[in-house]
C-alpha cells in the first residue's frame, strides 16, 4: 500500500512539475535550473533532504540540500535529460526523470513516503513537449527532432517552427529576413552559447555554427523576462554540444544539386553540379567528469544557376565556406565551471551581387567575408543558495572585395531604370578598391548573481541581479559607387544582353553624386544594462516573474563624437495560475516593455566619417536615345556625353535638385535620440491532456513606439557648409511617434507524444501587423520615417496611409509528425517525417516612391530646396496580396549499426524532399521579385500632372500600372520549387 501511494504521489508531482510555469533564463551561457519543494505524504516540508541531479550532459553530479521549508534549487544545469534523486533519513528514496529545455527554469516538487521494506521508487517522466505551459511564450527544439524533420537544420529554419516567427522581412539572399512578433527584422536577438550573433547593420544572425554541433534551439516570442534586452521582437538562442564522459562524433556529407529541383514557371536555368557539404564533430573527455572537449567543422562549395532581373541573363554563383568550432568545458570542482569556445568562418563568393534588382552582369563581383567568435564563461555556486556567472564574448567580421573595381566615370557609374523599379545596370554598387575593408564587431561583458530565498510565508524567490555591457562597433567608408556617381530617372532600351540608357533633358533624369567627404575612424555604440528579476513561486497554484531592466546608451560616431546618451526602463511582469494545483490547467498573463539597442547606421548618420553624401543635380543636356528614328547611342558614349555636359556646366557646383544630404553638415543626430520601444500585453491558457499532450493558446498585443524620424521643417533651420560655403536645409534624426505600428496575434500550439515511436506537433498564428511605418529596407536595414521631412509638401493620408504593413502575414500554420517504423533490430532504424506549411499572402499596393512632384502646388514657406518628389499611394497599401503558399516537405532517416565496431557506431542516410507536390504560388511582395512599378508624369511624360491636395488622380490619366504589375520578374518570386537532397554519414 505504501509503495502504491508513493507511486501515485510521485506521478502526481511529476505531472505537476512538467506542466507548471517555466521561465526563460538570462542571457549568458544558456543553462537552466531545477527547483521545488520536498514534502512528506501529509504535506509537511522535509528540511535537510538531499537532492541530486545526474545527466549525460552534466559533469559529475549536482547536489542541493533542502531548506527548513523543504525548498531546493539546482542551478547552472545544461539542457538535457535528468534523473533527480530525493533522499532523506526515514523516507523512501525517490527518483524522477525530467527533460530540462534550453535556458529554462523548471519547478520539480517531490512527495516522499515513509520508509518501508521498499528502499526506493523510480518514476520515469513522459516525453517532453516542444513548449512549456508557463508565462514565457517559448518553444524548444532538440537536435534529434530537427534532424528528423525536413529542415536544413539552421538556426533560422528551426526558429521558424515556432509560432509568432515569420520570414517576412526584407530580402536576405534568396530568402527573407526573420521577424518576431511584428517587430522589424533588425530588432530580434539571436544568441549562440549566450553570444550575440546579430549582424550590426540588418540585425540578422550570422551563421557562426555547424548544424551537427547544435544541441538545442529555443525561440521566445512574448512575456520575456528582464534578463534579456536590446530587442523589441523576441529571443532565439541555441547551444552547441560540449562533449561528454564518452567519446562521440559524426561525419556527414550532404549532397545537393541545382539540377535536383523543378523550375518555377519563370523557367530559370539550372546547373548540373553535385555540391557536397561536409560536417564533422568529435567530443569526449580529457578527464572524465572534469574536462570535456568538443570540436566541429564544416566545408561547402555551393554552385547555383542564377539570373539577372528583367533581362534574365544566366550566370553561376559560387559560395565557398569553411567553418570551425572548438569548445572546452572544465569543472574545477562540483561548484565551479569554466567554458571557452571559438568559432571561425572563411567565406568566399564568386559572382556575388548587392541587394536590389540588377539587369546586367557588370553588377557581379568576387568577395570574401571572414568571421570570428570567441566566448569565455564562468559559472559558480558560491553557497547552496548563492550563484554567480560571468561571461566575456566578442564577434568580428570583415567584408573584403565587395563592389566595383572600376573607378572611372564610365565604368564606375551605376544607372537606374525607373520604369523597372529602379533596377540597376552598367556597374555594381560600392567600391572594392577605394578603401580598407569594412569591419563589423561586437563585444559583450555579462555578470549576474542569483540568490535563492525560501520563506514559510511568502514562498520561494529566485532573486537575480545582473549587469550587461554591450559594444556595437563598425568601421566602413560607405562608398556607394566606384565613380561616386549614379544616374537616376533613366529608362532603358533592352535588346538581348545589350542595355542602352535613355537620358531626358526635362528633369526626369538626374545625376546623383555620393562622395565620402571624410574618412571613418570607426564608431562604437555601447549599451550598459542593469537588471533585477524575482522568480517568485508563492505556492503550487500561484507564481510570478517580476523584473525591471535599465538600458543606458553611450555611443560615439565615426569621427569620435559622442552622439547618444539616452536611458530607458523596461518593466516585465508575468503571472501564472494553476487553478487546481495539479498541472491540468495553467493561466498566464503578462505585461512587458522591451527596448531595442540603438541601430548603428542610424546613430552614425550625422557623422561625416565614412558616410556618403547624397547630392542630386538635374540633367539638362542633350537628349540621348529618345528619338526612335535615330541610331542608338551605346551606354559608354551616352555616359561620356552626360558627364561632358555636366562638367562643362558647373559640375558639382550647379544648383542641386532637392535638398542634399551631407552627413556632418545638414544631417544631425539629435542629442535626445531614444531607442525604439514596444509595450506588450499577453494572456494565455495551457491544458495538459494526460502525461503526453499539451495544448496552449496565447493572445499577444503590441504597440510599437519611438520610431527613427528624419525631420526637415521650418524649425530645424539651415546650416552652412564650412567646406563649400553652401547653405542647406538642416535635417535632424530624432525619435518621434507620428507614425504607427501595431501587432496583434493569437498563437495556438499543440504537442503530442502518444508513444516512443511517434511525435506530433502543430501551431497556428493568426496575426496582423498594421500601421503606417515599415521601418526597414533590404539595402540599409533600419530607415527613418519621413513623416516630418518637408511636411508641407505631402499629406499623411496618401503619403503614409494606415494599412496592413508589407510584412503582415495573416495566417501561418505548421504541422509535423515523425514516426519511427517498427523494424527488427538487425534491420536498423527508419524514421519517416512530414512538415506541412501554410502561409497566407503578403500585402502590397500601387506605391509611387518619390514620383509625385508637389512643388507647383505648395507656396514655398522658406525652404532652400523643397523635395522634387514625394511618396504617393494610389491604392490602399494593402490593396493586393500575393498567393497563399501550401507546401508539404518529406524526410526519411535510416540508420544501421555496424557490428563489431561499437555499440553506438552506425551508418545513416537522410533523404529530404521539399515542396513534394511542386506548388508554384507567388509568395514574395518584394519589388525586386515582382513588378511594383507605378507610372506617373515623372517617369512617363505622356501622363498628366495633378494636384494631390485637391484632386483624386485618375488611372490612365494621371497614373498607370504596367500590364504585368504584381507579376514575377524573378524566379525568386515563387515559392521554393520541388527540391531533393540527401545526406550520408556515420556517427558513434
Amino acid at each position: 500500500m505504501v509503495l502504491r501511494n508513493s507511486l501515485l504521489s510521485a506521478a502526481m508531482w511529476l505531472t505537476l512539475a512538467a506542466a507548471f510555469p517555466r521561465t526563460l533564463d538570462a542571457q549568458g551561457k544558456p543553462t537552466g535550473s531545477i527547483s521545488g519543494r520536498v514534502t512528506s505524504a501529509d504535506g509537511l516540508p522535509l528540511p535537510g533532504g538531499v537532492v541530486r541531479a545526474a545527466s549525460p550532459s552534466l559533469q559529475g553530479t549536482r547536489t542541493a540540500t533542502t531548506s527548513p521549508n523543504g525548498d531546493y534549487i539546482l542551478a547552472f544545469l545544461p539542457p538535457g535529460d535528468y534523473e533527480i534523486t530525493f533522499e532523506r533519513t526515514g523516507f523512501q528514496k525517490l527518483t524522477l526523470s525530467l527533460r530540462l529545455a534550453l535556458g529554462q527554469s523548471s519547478p520539480l516538487d517531490a512527495t516522499l513516503a515513509v520508509a518501508s521494506t521498499s528502499e526506493s521508487v523510480e518514476v520515469r517522466a513522459a516525453t517532453a513537449t516542444d513548449f512549456a505551459a508557463g508565462s514565457t511564450l517559448a518553444s524548444s527544439y532538440k537536435a534529434d527532432l530537427v534532424n528528423a524533420l525536413p529542415l536544413d537544420r539552421s538556426l533560422e529554419q528551426t526558429a521558424l517552427l515556432a509560432p509568432g516567427v515569420q520570414s517576412t522581412g526584407p530580402q536576405r539572399g534568396s530568402g527573407r529576413a526573420v521577424m518576431i512578433s511584428g517587430a522589424p527584422s533588425y530588432e530580434g536577438l539571436f544568441l549562440l552559447n549566450g553570444v550575440v550573433l546579430n549582424e550590426n547593420l540588418r540585425g540578422q544572425a550570422q551563421p557562426l555554427f555547424i548544424e551537427d554541433a547544435i544541441e538545442e534551439t529555443t525561440a521566445a516570442t512574448a512575456a520575456i523576462s528582464a534578463e534579456f534586452g536590446r530587442f523589441t521582437g523576441g529571443v532565439v538562442q541555441a547551444v552547441t554540444k560540449s562533449g561528454g564522459n564518452s567519446f562521440s562524433g559524426s561525419f556527414r556529407t550532404t549532397l545537393t544539386n541545382d539540377d535536383w529541383r523543378s523550375t518555377t514557371p519563370f523557367g530559370e536555368p539550372k546547373t548540373d553540379v553535385v555540391v557536397p557539404t561536409f560536417e564533422v564533430t568529435l567530443g569526449g573527455p580529457i578527464m572524465k567528469d572534469r574536462v570535456w572537449f568538443f570540436a566541429a567543422g564544416r566545408s561547402a562549395k555551393d554552385t547555383a544557376a542564377r539570373q539577372t532581373q528583367i533581362t534574365n541573363l544566366g550566370y553561376e554563383f559560387e559560395n565557398k565556406q569553411k567553418r570551425f568550432e572548438g569548445k572546452l568545458t572544465w569543472a574545477i570542482n562540483s561548484r565551479h565551471t569554466l567554458t571557452g569556445s571559438y568559432t571561425k568562418i572563411q567565406q568566399d563568393f564568386l559572382n556575388n551581387s548587392s541587394a536590389g534588382a540588377f539587369m546586367d552582369l557588370k553588377n557581379l563581383y568576387d568577395s570574401s567575408t571572414p568571421q570570428d567568435l570567441l566566448s569565455l564563461n564562468y559559472a559558480g555556486a558560491l553557497t547552496s543558495k548563492f550563484f554567480l556567472e560571468a561571461q566575456y564574448s566578442e564577434r568580428a567580421s570583415r567584408t573584403v572585395g565587395a563592389g566595383n573595381r572600376l573607378t572611372d566615370l564610365v565604368g564606375g557609374t551605376i544607372l537606374f531604370d525607373r520604369q523597372r523599379s529602379n533596377a540597376r545596370y552598367n556597374a555594381s554598387p560600392f567600391c572594392a578598391v577605394c578603401s580598407d575593408p569594412e569591419e563589423r564587431a561586437n563585444r559583450n561583458v555579462l555578470v549576474k548573481a542569483t540568490y535563492y530565498l525560501s520563506t514559510a510565508s511568502t514562498g520561494t524567490h529566485k532573486l537575480l541581479l545582473g549587469a550587461d555591457s554591450f559594444s556595437d562597433k563598425r568601421f566602413v567608408n560607405n562608398i556607394q559607387a566606384g565613380s561616386d556617381y549614379g544616374v537616376f530617372g533613366t529608362t532603358s532600351i533592352i535588346s538581348g544582353a545589350s542595355i542602352v540608357p535613355v537620358f531626358r533633358a526635362d528633369g526626369s533624369t538626374y545625376i546623383s553624386w555620393r562622395p565620402v567627404l571624410e574618412p571613418s575612424l570607426g564608431n562604437n555604440f555601447k549599451t550598459h544594462s542593469f537588471f533585477v528579476n524575482d522568480g517568485w513561486r508563492v505556492n503550487e497554484r500561484w507564481s510570478f516573474n517580476l523584473g525591471l531592466r535599465y538600458d543606458k546608451n553611450d555611443g560615439v560616431d565615426s569621427v569620435g563624437r559622442k552622439v547618444v546618451t539616452d536611458g530607458a526602463l523596461s518593466p516585465r511582469l508575468q503571472m501564472s495560475l494553476d487553478p487546481s494545483g495539479h498541472g491540468i490547467w495553467t493561466l498566464n498573463a503578462g505585461y512587458g516593455r522591451y527596448v531595442a539597442g540603438i541601430v548603428n547606421n542610424r546613430a552614425d548618420s550625422g557623422s561625416p566619417g565614412g558616410q556618403s553624401a547624397l547630392i542630386d543635380f538635374d540633367y539638362r543636356g542633350p537628349e540621348i536615345n529618345t528619338d526612335p528614328t535615330r541610331p542608338l547611342v551605346s551606354t559608354e558614349d551616352a555616359l561620356r556625353t552626360l558627364f561632358d555636359w555636366f562638367l562643362a556646366n558647373g559640375g558639382t557646383n550647379r544648383a542641386t535638385r532637392g535638398s542634399p544630404q551631407i552627413p556632418g553638415v545638414n544631417t544631425l543626430v539629435s542629442t535626445a535620440l531614444r531607442s525604439p520601444t514596444v509595450n506588450e500585453w499577453s494572456a494565455g491558457v495551457a491544458r495538459r491532456l494526460g502525461s503526453r499532450a499539451l495544448v496552449r493558446l496565447d493572445a499577444v498585443y503590441r504597440q510599437y513606439r519611438d520610431f527613427y524620424s528624419q525631420r526637415v521643417d521650418l524649425d530645424s533651420g539651415r546650416v552652412t557648409s564650412a567646406r563649400t560655403g553652401q547653405v542647406f536645409d538642416l535635417g535632424i534624426l530624432e525619435t518621434a511617434n507620428l507614425e504607427s505600428r501595431r501587432y496583434k496575434a493569437l498563437n495556438a500550439q499543440a504537442s503530442y507524444h502518444p508513444g516512443d515511436r511517434l511525435t506530433l506537433g502543430a501551431n497556428y498564428t493568426l496575426s496582423r501587423t498594421h500601421g503606417t511605418f515599415v521601418a526597414e529596407n533590404q539595402n540599409v536595414g533600419a530607415v527613418p520615417s519621413e513623416a516630418q521631412r518637408y511636411p508641407q509638401y505631402f499629406d499623411l493620408a496618401w503619403a503614409l496611409p494606415e494599412g496592413d504593413l508589407s510584412s503582415d502575414r495573416r495566417h501561418r500554420a505548421r504541422a509535423w509528425l515523425a514516426w519511427d517504423a517498427p523494424l527488427p533490430a538487425a534491420a536498423g532504424r527508419l524514421t519517416l517525417s512530414a512538415l506541412q506549411h501554410l502561409d497566407s499572402g503578403l500585402p502590397y499596393g500601387a506605391f509611387a516612391d518619390n514620383l509625385v512632384d508637389t512643388r507647383a502646388y505648395v507656396p514655398n514657406p522658406g525652404y532652400l530646396a523643397p523635395p522634387a518628389g514625394v511618396d504617393y499611394f494610389f491604392t490602399a497599401r494593402d490593396a493586393f496580396r500575393t498567393d497563399t503558399v501550401k507546401r508539404t516537405d518529406l524526410n526519411l532517416n535510416y540508420a544501421r549499426r555496424l557490428p563489431g565496431v561499437g555499440k553506438r557506431t552506425e551508418l545513416f542516410a537522410r533523404f529530404t524532399l521539399l515542396n513534394a507536390w511542386n506548388g508554384t504560388a507567388v509568395q514574395d511582395n518584394n519589388n525586386t521579385r515582382i513588378n511594383l512599378t507605378v507610372f506617373t508624369r515623372n517617369n512617363r511624360p505622356q501622363l498628366q500632372g495633378f494636384n494631390p491636395f485637391t484632386q483624386t488622380p485618375e488611372k490612365g490619366v494621371n497614373w498607370d500600372l504596367p500590364a504585368n504589375f504584381g507579376q514575377p520578374i524573378s524566379a525568386d518570386a515563387y515559392q521554393l520549387p520541388r527540391t531533393f537532397s540527401f545526406s550520408l554519414g556515420f556517427r558513434f
